[in-house]
Protein backbone atom coordinates (compact mmCIF):
# COMPACT_ATOMS: atom_id res chain seq x y z
CA UNK A 1 0.00 0.00 0.00
CA UNK A 2 2.87 2.38 0.78
CA UNK A 3 4.30 1.97 -2.71
CA UNK A 4 0.92 2.67 -4.33
CA UNK A 5 0.50 5.82 -2.25
CA UNK A 6 3.97 6.92 -3.33
CA UNK A 7 3.04 6.29 -6.99
CA UNK A 8 -0.18 8.28 -6.58
CA UNK A 9 1.70 11.17 -4.97
CA UNK A 10 4.27 11.22 -7.77
CA UNK A 11 1.49 11.27 -10.39
CA UNK A 12 -0.41 13.94 -8.47
CA UNK A 13 2.65 16.19 -8.19
CA UNK A 14 3.64 15.82 -11.85
CA UNK A 15 0.25 16.86 -13.21
CA UNK A 16 -0.21 19.57 -10.59
CA UNK A 17 3.11 21.05 -11.69
CA UNK A 18 2.00 20.90 -15.31
CA UNK A 19 -1.21 22.81 -14.56
CA UNK A 20 0.03 25.18 -11.88
CA UNK A 21 3.33 25.79 -13.63
CA UNK A 22 1.71 27.85 -16.38
CA UNK A 23 -0.25 29.84 -13.83
CA UNK A 24 2.91 30.34 -11.78
CA UNK A 25 4.61 31.85 -14.85
CA UNK A 26 1.53 33.86 -15.85
CA UNK A 27 2.40 37.15 -14.05
CA UNK A 28 5.49 37.40 -16.25
CA UNK A 29 4.82 35.42 -19.45
CA UNK A 30 1.03 35.06 -19.67
CA UNK A 31 -1.00 31.96 -20.48
CA UNK A 32 -1.21 31.92 -24.25
CA UNK A 33 -1.75 28.63 -26.06
CA UNK A 34 1.94 28.58 -27.01
CA UNK A 35 2.99 29.00 -23.36
CA UNK A 36 0.77 26.03 -22.56
CA UNK A 37 2.37 24.07 -25.40
CA UNK A 38 5.82 24.81 -23.98
CA UNK A 39 4.78 23.63 -20.55
CA UNK A 40 3.05 20.46 -21.69
CA UNK A 41 5.89 19.56 -24.03
CA UNK A 42 8.57 20.06 -21.38
CA UNK A 43 6.64 18.04 -18.78
CA UNK A 44 6.05 15.16 -21.21
CA UNK A 45 9.73 15.16 -22.18
CA UNK A 46 10.74 15.10 -18.52
CA UNK A 47 8.32 12.22 -17.88
CA UNK A 48 9.76 10.20 -20.75
CA UNK A 49 13.36 10.76 -19.65
CA UNK A 50 12.47 10.08 -16.04
CA UNK A 51 10.78 6.77 -16.87
CA UNK A 52 13.80 5.71 -18.94
CA UNK A 53 16.33 6.63 -16.25
CA UNK A 54 14.17 5.09 -13.52
CA UNK A 55 13.97 1.82 -15.42
CA UNK A 56 17.74 1.69 -15.83
CA UNK A 57 18.24 2.50 -12.16
CA UNK A 58 15.85 -0.29 -11.13
CA UNK A 59 17.87 -2.85 -13.09
CA UNK A 60 21.08 -1.99 -11.31
CA UNK A 61 20.01 -3.98 -8.28
CA UNK A 62 20.49 -1.03 -5.89
CA UNK A 63 17.93 -0.56 -3.12
CA UNK A 64 14.86 0.67 -5.06
CA UNK A 65 13.06 1.82 -1.90
CA UNK A 66 15.97 4.00 -0.85
CA UNK A 67 16.21 5.51 -4.33
CA UNK A 68 12.46 6.15 -4.47
CA UNK A 69 12.65 7.94 -1.11
CA UNK A 70 15.54 10.08 -2.30
CA UNK A 71 13.85 10.97 -5.57
CA UNK A 72 10.60 12.06 -3.90
CA UNK A 73 12.46 14.15 -1.36
CA UNK A 74 14.75 15.59 -4.02
CA UNK A 75 11.79 16.62 -6.17
CA UNK A 76 10.28 18.38 -3.16
CA UNK A 77 13.52 20.26 -2.46
CA UNK A 78 13.86 21.34 -6.11
CA UNK A 79 10.29 22.57 -6.10
CA UNK A 80 10.87 24.51 -2.89
CA UNK A 81 14.01 26.06 -4.38
CA UNK A 82 12.01 27.10 -7.42
CA UNK A 83 9.57 29.04 -5.24
CA UNK A 84 12.49 31.27 -4.27
CA UNK A 85 14.40 31.45 -7.58
CA UNK A 86 11.69 31.55 -10.27
CA UNK A 87 10.47 35.12 -9.53
CA UNK A 88 14.04 36.43 -9.65
CA UNK A 89 14.66 34.64 -12.95
CA UNK A 90 11.46 36.04 -14.51
CA UNK A 91 12.18 39.57 -13.27
CA UNK A 92 15.65 39.34 -14.81
CA UNK A 93 14.18 38.40 -18.20
CA UNK A 94 11.48 41.10 -17.99
CA UNK A 95 12.94 44.29 -16.45
CA UNK A 96 10.57 47.13 -15.45
CA UNK A 97 9.22 49.46 -18.08
CA UNK A 98 8.64 46.94 -20.88
CA UNK A 99 5.73 47.49 -23.25
CA UNK A 100 3.38 44.67 -24.12
CA UNK A 101 4.87 44.21 -27.58
CA UNK A 102 8.32 43.77 -26.03
CA UNK A 103 7.14 41.45 -23.25
CA UNK A 104 5.01 39.36 -25.61
CA UNK A 105 8.02 38.66 -27.79
CA UNK A 106 10.01 37.43 -24.80
CA UNK A 107 7.16 35.30 -23.44
CA UNK A 108 7.63 32.36 -25.80
CA UNK A 109 11.33 31.83 -25.07
CA UNK A 110 11.01 32.87 -21.43
CA UNK A 111 8.23 30.42 -20.66
CA UNK A 112 10.19 27.62 -22.33
CA UNK A 113 13.31 28.47 -20.31
CA UNK A 114 11.27 28.67 -17.10
CA UNK A 115 9.68 25.29 -17.75
CA UNK A 116 13.06 23.68 -18.47
CA UNK A 117 14.76 25.17 -15.41
CA UNK A 118 12.07 24.94 -12.76
CA UNK A 119 9.56 22.25 -13.76
CA UNK A 120 11.48 19.69 -15.80
CA UNK A 121 13.93 18.70 -13.00
CA UNK A 122 11.33 17.85 -10.30
CA UNK A 123 9.05 16.12 -12.84
CA UNK A 124 12.02 14.07 -14.12
CA UNK A 125 12.79 12.89 -10.57
CA UNK A 126 9.13 12.08 -9.92
CA UNK A 127 8.90 10.06 -13.15
CA UNK A 128 11.87 7.95 -12.08
CA UNK A 129 9.93 6.74 -9.05
CA UNK A 130 7.37 4.52 -10.84
CA UNK A 131 9.84 1.95 -12.31
CA UNK A 132 11.47 1.62 -8.88
CA UNK A 133 8.11 0.99 -7.24
CA UNK A 134 7.29 -1.65 -9.88
CA UNK A 135 10.58 -3.34 -9.04
CA UNK A 136 9.64 -3.40 -5.34
CA UNK A 137 6.16 -4.86 -5.93
CA UNK A 138 7.23 -7.29 -8.66
CA UNK A 139 8.94 -9.55 -6.13
CA UNK A 140 5.56 -10.30 -4.53
CA UNK A 141 2.98 -9.59 -7.26
CA UNK A 142 4.75 -10.41 -10.51
CA UNK A 143 6.02 -7.87 -13.04
CA UNK A 144 2.81 -7.47 -15.05
CA UNK A 145 0.50 -7.05 -12.08
CA UNK A 146 2.94 -4.75 -10.30
CA UNK A 147 3.28 -2.52 -13.38
CA UNK A 148 -0.49 -2.33 -13.76
CA UNK A 149 -1.08 -1.42 -10.12
CA UNK A 150 1.63 1.24 -10.02
CA UNK A 151 0.44 2.69 -13.34
CA UNK A 152 -3.18 2.81 -12.10
CA UNK A 153 -2.18 4.49 -8.84
CA UNK A 154 -0.07 7.05 -10.70
CA UNK A 155 -2.88 7.79 -13.15
CA UNK A 156 -5.43 8.27 -10.36
CA UNK A 157 -2.99 10.60 -8.65
CA UNK A 158 -2.60 12.52 -11.90
CA UNK A 159 -6.38 12.90 -12.17
CA UNK A 160 -6.51 14.32 -8.68
CA UNK A 161 -3.66 16.64 -9.59
CA UNK A 162 -5.56 18.03 -12.58
CA UNK A 163 -8.93 18.53 -10.90
CA UNK A 164 -7.52 19.48 -7.51
CA UNK A 165 -5.31 22.16 -9.04
CA UNK A 166 -8.12 23.71 -11.07
CA UNK A 167 -11.07 23.49 -8.70
CA UNK A 168 -9.47 23.63 -5.25
CA UNK A 169 -5.91 24.92 -5.30
CA UNK A 170 -6.37 27.98 -7.51
CA UNK A 171 -9.57 29.41 -5.99
CA UNK A 172 -8.97 28.50 -2.33
CA UNK A 173 -5.25 28.09 -1.63
CA UNK A 174 -3.43 30.06 -4.29
CA UNK A 175 -0.44 28.94 -6.33
CA UNK A 176 2.41 29.66 -3.90
CA UNK A 177 0.79 27.94 -0.93
CA UNK A 178 -0.23 24.96 -3.05
CA UNK A 179 3.27 24.50 -4.44
CA UNK A 180 4.86 24.93 -1.00
CA UNK A 181 2.52 22.32 0.52
CA UNK A 182 3.16 20.00 -2.41
CA UNK A 183 6.92 20.33 -1.93
CA UNK A 184 6.55 19.66 1.80
CA UNK A 185 4.43 16.55 1.11
CA UNK A 186 7.03 15.18 -1.28
CA UNK A 187 9.80 15.66 1.26
CA UNK A 188 7.69 14.04 3.98
CA UNK A 189 6.86 11.11 1.71
CA UNK A 190 10.53 10.65 0.97
CA UNK A 191 11.36 10.73 4.67
CA UNK A 192 8.68 8.12 5.46
CA UNK A 193 10.16 5.75 2.89
CA UNK A 194 13.66 6.39 4.23
CA UNK A 195 15.39 5.02 7.31
CA UNK A 196 16.32 8.58 8.36
CA UNK A 197 12.79 9.79 8.96
CA UNK A 198 13.40 12.34 11.68
CA UNK A 199 16.28 14.13 9.99
CA UNK A 200 14.67 14.30 6.57
CA UNK A 201 11.20 15.11 7.90
CA UNK A 202 12.44 18.42 9.30
CA UNK A 203 13.39 19.50 5.77
CA UNK A 204 9.68 19.61 4.90
CA UNK A 205 9.51 22.99 6.62
CA UNK A 206 11.92 24.58 4.14
CA UNK A 207 9.44 25.09 1.24
CA UNK A 208 7.10 26.93 3.63
CA UNK A 209 9.67 29.56 4.63
CA UNK A 210 9.32 31.75 1.47
CA UNK A 211 5.62 32.21 2.29
CA UNK A 212 6.62 34.47 5.20
CA UNK A 213 7.59 37.17 2.68
CA UNK A 214 5.32 38.98 0.24
CA UNK A 215 4.40 37.47 -3.09
CA UNK A 216 6.80 38.95 -5.68
CA UNK A 217 4.34 38.15 -8.46
CA UNK A 218 1.91 40.81 -7.19
CA UNK A 219 4.12 43.60 -8.51
CA UNK A 220 5.34 41.79 -11.64
CA UNK A 221 5.39 43.96 -14.77
CA UNK A 222 3.65 46.89 -13.09
CA UNK A 223 2.55 49.59 -15.55
CA UNK A 224 3.72 53.16 -15.08
CA UNK A 225 1.91 56.39 -15.97
CA UNK A 226 3.92 59.59 -16.07
CA UNK A 227 3.57 61.65 -12.89
CA UNK A 228 1.46 59.03 -11.09
CA UNK A 229 2.20 56.34 -8.55
CA UNK A 230 1.08 52.76 -9.21
CA UNK A 231 -0.43 50.59 -6.49
CA UNK A 232 -1.70 47.01 -6.60
CA UNK A 233 -5.20 47.08 -5.14
CA UNK A 234 -6.13 43.41 -5.39
CA UNK A 235 -4.98 40.17 -7.03
CA UNK A 236 -7.29 37.26 -7.72
CA UNK A 237 -6.52 33.79 -9.07
CA UNK A 238 -9.44 32.37 -11.02
CA UNK A 239 -9.85 29.07 -12.88
CA UNK A 240 -9.14 30.98 -16.11
CA UNK A 241 -6.39 33.46 -15.32
CA UNK A 242 -4.64 35.70 -12.82
CA UNK A 243 -6.40 39.05 -12.45
CA UNK A 244 -5.07 42.23 -10.89
CA UNK A 245 -6.52 45.69 -10.26
CA UNK A 246 -3.95 48.48 -10.23
CA UNK A 247 -4.63 52.07 -9.26
CA UNK A 248 -2.86 55.25 -10.32
CA UNK A 249 -2.81 58.34 -8.14
CA UNK A 250 -0.79 61.50 -7.67
CA UNK A 251 2.20 61.14 -5.31
CA UNK A 252 1.04 61.38 -1.70
CA UNK A 253 -2.64 61.30 -2.73
CA UNK A 254 -4.71 58.12 -2.34
CA UNK A 255 -7.59 59.42 -4.46
CA UNK A 256 -7.58 57.38 -7.69
CA UNK A 257 -6.84 59.09 -10.98
CA UNK A 258 -7.75 55.87 -12.78
CA UNK A 259 -7.75 52.10 -12.35
CA UNK A 260 -7.02 49.20 -14.65
CA UNK A 261 -8.08 45.58 -14.63
CA UNK A 262 -5.15 43.50 -15.88
CA UNK A 263 -4.76 39.81 -16.64
CA UNK A 264 -1.70 37.62 -16.30
CA UNK A 265 1.46 39.45 -17.40
CA UNK A 266 0.06 42.98 -16.99
CA UNK A 267 2.67 45.34 -18.50
CA UNK A 268 1.02 48.42 -20.12
CA UNK A 269 -2.17 46.66 -21.20
CA UNK A 270 -5.61 46.45 -19.60
CA UNK A 271 -8.85 44.53 -19.90
CA UNK A 272 -10.95 47.32 -18.40
CA UNK A 273 -10.16 50.95 -17.68
CA UNK A 274 -11.97 53.19 -15.20
CA UNK A 275 -11.76 56.84 -14.21
CA UNK A 276 -13.95 58.18 -11.38
CA UNK A 277 -16.96 60.10 -12.64
CA UNK A 278 -15.85 59.89 -16.28
CA UNK A 279 -18.03 58.87 -19.24
CA UNK A 280 -14.94 58.42 -21.40
CA UNK A 281 -12.49 55.89 -19.89
CA UNK A 282 -9.83 56.69 -22.50
CA UNK A 283 -7.88 54.52 -24.92
CA UNK A 284 -9.60 52.38 -27.51
CA UNK A 285 -12.73 52.14 -25.38
CA UNK A 286 -13.74 55.66 -26.43
CA UNK A 287 -14.07 54.50 -30.05
CA UNK A 288 -16.96 52.23 -29.14
CA UNK A 289 -19.05 55.42 -29.37
CA UNK A 290 -18.96 54.77 -33.11
CA UNK A 291 -20.93 51.52 -32.82
CA UNK A 292 -24.32 53.18 -32.21
CA UNK A 293 -23.50 55.93 -34.73
CA UNK A 294 -22.89 53.33 -37.43
CA UNK A 295 -25.85 51.14 -36.44
CA UNK A 296 -28.40 53.97 -36.11
CA UNK A 297 -27.49 55.75 -39.34
CA UNK A 298 -30.78 55.97 -41.21
CA UNK A 299 -32.65 54.03 -38.49
CA UNK A 300 -35.99 54.90 -36.91
CA UNK A 301 -35.47 57.83 -34.54
CA UNK A 302 -37.28 56.73 -31.35
CA UNK A 303 -36.99 52.93 -31.36
CA UNK A 304 -35.36 51.53 -28.18
CA UNK A 305 -31.87 50.16 -28.73
CA UNK A 306 -30.69 46.74 -27.58
CA UNK A 307 -27.11 45.42 -27.85
CA UNK A 308 -24.78 42.80 -26.43
CA UNK A 309 -21.25 43.30 -25.12
CA UNK A 310 -19.06 40.19 -25.52
CA UNK A 311 -16.04 40.22 -23.20
CA UNK A 312 -17.74 42.69 -20.88
CA UNK A 313 -15.42 42.68 -17.81
CA UNK A 314 -15.93 46.10 -16.20
CA UNK A 315 -18.14 47.43 -18.98
CA UNK A 316 -15.71 50.21 -19.90
CA UNK A 317 -17.39 50.59 -23.30
CA UNK A 318 -20.79 51.46 -21.80
CA UNK A 319 -19.99 55.12 -21.17
CA UNK A 320 -18.96 55.90 -24.75
CA UNK A 321 -21.86 53.83 -26.14
CA UNK A 322 -24.36 55.69 -23.93
CA UNK A 323 -22.87 58.99 -25.11
CA UNK A 324 -23.41 57.92 -28.71
CA UNK A 325 -27.01 56.93 -27.97
CA UNK A 326 -27.85 60.29 -26.42
CA UNK A 327 -31.48 60.42 -25.22
CA UNK A 328 -32.49 57.09 -26.72
CA UNK A 329 -33.75 54.31 -24.46
CA UNK A 330 -31.39 51.34 -24.43
CA UNK A 331 -30.69 48.04 -22.73
CA UNK A 332 -27.71 45.70 -22.94
CA UNK A 333 -26.51 42.22 -22.08
CA UNK A 334 -22.91 41.95 -20.90
CA UNK A 335 -21.30 38.53 -21.43
CA UNK A 336 -18.18 37.64 -19.43
CA UNK A 337 -16.45 34.29 -19.18
CA UNK A 338 -14.66 34.90 -15.87
CA UNK A 339 -16.75 35.58 -12.77
CA UNK A 340 -13.59 36.91 -11.11
CA UNK A 341 -13.45 39.79 -13.58
CA UNK A 342 -17.00 40.82 -12.70
CA UNK A 343 -16.21 40.48 -9.00
CA UNK A 344 -13.11 42.68 -9.11
CA UNK A 345 -14.70 45.31 -11.34
CA UNK A 346 -17.74 45.45 -9.09
CA UNK A 347 -15.49 46.28 -6.13
CA UNK A 348 -12.98 48.62 -7.73
CA UNK A 349 -14.35 49.82 -11.08
CA UNK A 350 -18.13 50.16 -10.80
CA UNK A 351 -20.20 51.16 -13.81
CA UNK A 352 -22.36 54.31 -13.46
CA UNK A 353 -25.64 53.48 -11.76
CA UNK A 354 -27.75 54.25 -14.82
CA UNK A 355 -25.63 52.05 -17.10
CA UNK A 356 -25.53 49.23 -14.54
CA UNK A 357 -29.32 49.32 -14.19
CA UNK A 358 -29.76 48.91 -17.94
CA UNK A 359 -27.25 46.06 -18.31
CA UNK A 360 -27.93 42.41 -17.61
CA UNK A 361 -24.79 40.40 -16.84
CA UNK A 362 -24.44 36.81 -18.05
CA UNK A 363 -21.62 34.44 -17.24
CA UNK A 364 -20.26 32.09 -19.90
CA UNK A 365 -18.50 31.71 -23.22
CA UNK A 366 -19.40 34.46 -25.68
CA UNK A 367 -19.97 32.20 -28.69
CA UNK A 368 -22.10 29.75 -26.75
CA UNK A 369 -24.32 32.38 -25.14
CA UNK A 370 -24.66 34.35 -28.36
CA UNK A 371 -26.62 31.44 -29.82
CA UNK A 372 -29.43 32.33 -27.42
CA UNK A 373 -29.42 36.03 -28.33
CA UNK A 374 -32.29 37.74 -30.18
CA UNK A 375 -32.00 38.08 -33.95
CA UNK A 376 -32.71 41.81 -34.04
CA UNK A 377 -29.85 43.33 -32.04
CA UNK A 378 -28.81 46.83 -33.04
CA UNK A 379 -25.12 46.13 -32.51
CA UNK A 380 -22.63 43.76 -30.94
CA UNK A 381 -19.41 44.75 -29.16
CA UNK A 382 -16.61 42.18 -29.22
CA UNK A 383 -13.68 42.87 -26.91
CA UNK A 384 -12.55 39.43 -25.75
CA UNK A 385 -9.05 38.08 -25.25
CA UNK A 386 -8.10 34.64 -24.00
CA UNK A 387 -4.72 36.08 -23.00
CA UNK A 388 -3.16 39.52 -22.93
CA UNK A 389 -2.62 39.70 -26.68
CA UNK A 390 -4.13 36.44 -27.91
CA UNK A 391 -7.59 36.54 -29.47
CA UNK A 392 -9.62 33.38 -28.77
CA UNK A 393 -9.44 31.20 -31.87
CA UNK A 394 -13.14 30.36 -31.82
CA UNK A 395 -14.04 34.08 -31.78
CA UNK A 396 -11.92 34.88 -34.83
CA UNK A 397 -13.35 32.61 -37.52
CA UNK A 398 -15.50 33.31 -40.56
CA UNK A 399 -18.11 30.92 -39.15
CA UNK A 400 -18.33 32.88 -35.90
CA UNK A 401 -18.73 36.17 -37.75
CA UNK A 402 -21.54 34.61 -39.77
CA UNK A 403 -23.20 33.69 -36.47
CA UNK A 404 -22.93 37.30 -35.25
CA UNK A 405 -24.57 38.51 -38.45
CA UNK A 406 -27.58 36.28 -37.80
CA UNK A 407 -28.27 38.12 -34.54
CA UNK A 408 -28.25 41.64 -36.01
CA UNK A 409 -31.15 43.47 -37.59
CA UNK A 410 -30.73 44.93 -41.05
CA UNK A 411 -28.22 47.76 -40.63
CA UNK A 412 -26.93 46.33 -37.37
CA UNK A 413 -23.21 46.52 -36.64
CA UNK A 414 -20.49 44.31 -35.19
CA UNK A 415 -17.69 46.31 -33.53
CA UNK A 416 -14.45 44.39 -32.86
CA UNK A 417 -11.41 45.53 -30.90
CA UNK A 418 -8.17 43.99 -32.17
CA UNK A 419 -4.62 44.35 -30.92
CA UNK A 420 -1.81 44.57 -33.46
CA UNK A 421 1.88 44.36 -32.64
CA UNK A 422 2.37 47.70 -34.38
CA UNK A 423 0.61 49.86 -36.92
CA UNK A 424 2.42 47.90 -39.61
CA UNK A 425 1.04 44.72 -38.08
CA UNK A 426 -2.39 45.53 -39.50
CA UNK A 427 -1.10 44.87 -43.03
CA UNK A 428 -1.87 41.16 -42.80
CA UNK A 429 -1.33 38.26 -40.47
CA UNK A 430 -3.81 37.89 -37.63
CA UNK A 431 -5.65 41.15 -38.26
CA UNK A 432 -5.77 40.46 -41.99
CA UNK A 433 -7.16 36.97 -41.42
CA UNK A 434 -9.87 38.26 -39.09
CA UNK A 435 -10.87 41.01 -41.49
CA UNK A 436 -10.98 38.50 -44.34
CA UNK A 437 -13.47 36.47 -42.29
CA UNK A 438 -15.51 39.59 -41.57
CA UNK A 439 -15.60 40.50 -45.25
CA UNK A 440 -16.93 37.04 -46.11
CA UNK A 441 -19.68 37.28 -43.50
CA UNK A 442 -20.62 40.93 -44.06
CA UNK A 443 -20.09 41.15 -47.84
CA UNK A 444 -17.29 43.73 -47.74
CA UNK A 445 -19.22 46.22 -45.60
CA UNK A 446 -16.21 46.53 -43.29
CA UNK A 447 -14.22 49.53 -42.07
CA UNK A 448 -11.10 49.74 -39.88
CA UNK A 449 -10.20 52.63 -37.55
CA UNK A 450 -6.63 52.86 -36.27
CA UNK A 451 -6.66 54.13 -32.68
CA UNK A 452 -4.15 57.03 -32.53
CA UNK A 453 -1.05 56.44 -30.38
CA UNK A 454 -2.14 52.84 -29.78
CA UNK A 455 -1.51 49.27 -30.89
CA UNK A 456 -5.28 48.75 -31.23
CA UNK A 457 -7.65 48.95 -34.16
CA UNK A 458 -11.44 48.89 -34.09
CA UNK A 459 -13.19 47.19 -36.98
CA UNK A 460 -16.86 47.78 -37.82
CA UNK A 461 -18.94 45.50 -40.04
CA UNK A 462 -22.54 46.33 -41.03
CA UNK A 463 -25.29 43.93 -42.05
CA UNK A 464 -26.79 44.51 -45.53
CA UNK A 465 -26.55 48.34 -45.51
CA UNK A 466 -23.53 50.46 -46.52
CA UNK A 467 -21.42 52.15 -43.87
CA UNK A 468 -22.14 55.90 -43.68
CA UNK A 469 -19.68 58.41 -45.17
CA UNK A 470 -17.13 59.76 -42.70
CA UNK A 471 -18.59 63.29 -42.95
CA UNK A 472 -21.95 62.03 -41.70
CA UNK A 473 -20.20 60.07 -38.95
CA UNK A 474 -18.46 63.24 -37.73
CA UNK A 475 -21.74 65.16 -37.79
CA UNK A 476 -23.42 62.52 -35.58
CA UNK A 477 -20.70 62.52 -32.91
CA UNK A 478 -21.55 63.91 -29.44
CA UNK A 479 -20.29 67.41 -28.69
CA UNK A 480 -17.95 66.24 -25.93
CA UNK A 481 -16.35 63.41 -27.91
CA UNK A 482 -12.60 63.13 -27.16
CA UNK A 483 -10.16 64.30 -29.80
CA UNK A 484 -8.80 60.75 -30.00
CA UNK A 485 -12.13 59.59 -31.45
CA UNK A 486 -12.20 62.40 -34.00
CA UNK A 487 -8.63 61.57 -34.96
CA UNK A 488 -9.52 57.91 -35.46
CA UNK A 489 -12.26 58.96 -37.90
CA UNK A 490 -9.91 61.03 -40.08
CA UNK A 491 -9.23 59.64 -43.55
CA UNK A 492 -5.60 58.82 -42.73
CA UNK A 493 -6.70 56.60 -39.83
CA UNK A 494 -9.51 54.80 -41.69
CA UNK A 495 -9.17 51.87 -44.09
CA UNK A 496 -11.87 50.12 -46.12
CA UNK A 497 -12.40 48.32 -49.39
CA UNK A 498 -9.18 47.45 -51.21
CA UNK A 499 -7.18 49.36 -48.58
CA UNK A 500 -8.08 46.86 -45.86
CA UNK A 501 -5.47 44.37 -44.63
CA UNK A 502 -5.62 41.12 -46.53
CA UNK A 503 -5.19 37.60 -45.28
CA UNK A 504 -6.55 34.09 -45.26
CA UNK A 505 -9.79 33.75 -43.25
CA UNK A 506 -9.51 31.66 -40.12
CA UNK A 507 -11.88 28.71 -40.03
CA UNK A 508 -13.29 26.57 -37.24
CA UNK A 509 -11.49 23.53 -38.62
CA UNK A 510 -8.31 25.27 -39.86
CA UNK A 511 -7.12 28.00 -37.55
CA UNK A 512 -3.51 29.06 -37.05
CA UNK A 513 -4.22 32.37 -35.33
CA UNK A 514 -2.18 31.54 -32.20
CA UNK A 515 0.94 30.81 -34.26
CA UNK A 516 0.38 33.85 -36.50
CA UNK A 517 -0.01 36.19 -33.53
CA UNK A 518 3.02 34.77 -31.74
CA UNK A 519 5.14 35.19 -34.87
CA UNK A 520 4.06 38.83 -35.18
CA UNK A 521 4.81 39.68 -31.55
CA UNK A 522 8.20 37.95 -31.62
CA UNK A 523 9.08 39.91 -34.77
CA UNK A 524 7.96 43.11 -33.05
CA UNK A 525 10.25 42.44 -30.09
CA UNK A 526 13.17 41.99 -32.48
CA UNK A 527 12.71 45.40 -34.09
Amino acid sequence: MTTLLAAALAGFASLALEILGVRWLAPWFGTTSLVWSNQIGVVLLAMALGATLGGRLARRGASPLRWAAGLLGGAGLLLGLGIVLLPAFCAWLLPPGLRLEEAAGIALGGSLAGALLFFAPPVLLLSMVAPLLVEIRAAERGAGRAAGEVSAAGTLGSLLGVFGSTYLALPFLGIRLTLALLAACLILAGSLLSSRRRRLGALALLPLLPLASGDPAMAANLPQLEGLETRVLEVLETPYQRLRVVGFSAPGNLAPAERWLQMNEGVDSYQSRWQPGQVWPGGYYDLFVLAPLYALHGAEAQAPVHFWSLGHAGGAALGPVAAGLGDRQWSAVGVELDAGALELCGRWMPSPEQAAARTELRLGDARLLLRGAPEDLDFLLLDAYSAQFEIPAHLATAEFFSETRQHLRTGGVLAVNLGASSEAGTAGGAVGGIIAGLRLAYEDRVRLHQVPFSRNVLVFARKDLPLPPLEELWAAMPDDVPRLVGGAAMPGQVREGDDLPTGTPFRDDLNAIAVVQAREWVAEAGR
